[in-house]
């Protein structure tokens, strides 16, 4: 797996969502910007997108996954920040 499977994988849960992913070997970053996350905790967005990647976690073909979770206004902020 890499990072543009990963992104394969989330697109049909995140349709219209931005998604950027990166990996080191099999460790992986995502950032996810999608409206589906509003009015979610923190933990609520990352249990969508590891409910999503947990088969590929637990057969060891992803190690480690760091997940970026954010609203279009949470992301245009930190991006103007």
């Amino acid at each position: 797996m890499n990072a543009d499977d990963l992104i394969a994988l989330l697109r049909p849960h995140f349709v219209n969502a931005e998604i950027q992913a990166a990996n080191q070997g099999n460790k992986f970053e995502v950032l996810i910007v999608d409206e589906a996350f509003e009015g979610k905790r923190l933990v609520a967005r990352q249990q969508m997108v590891y409910a999503i990647a947990n088969p590929h976690i637990q057969s060891g073909e992803m190690h480690a996954l760091t997940i970026h979770a954010l609203t279009p206004a949470e992301y245009a902020e930190k991006k103007n920040a």
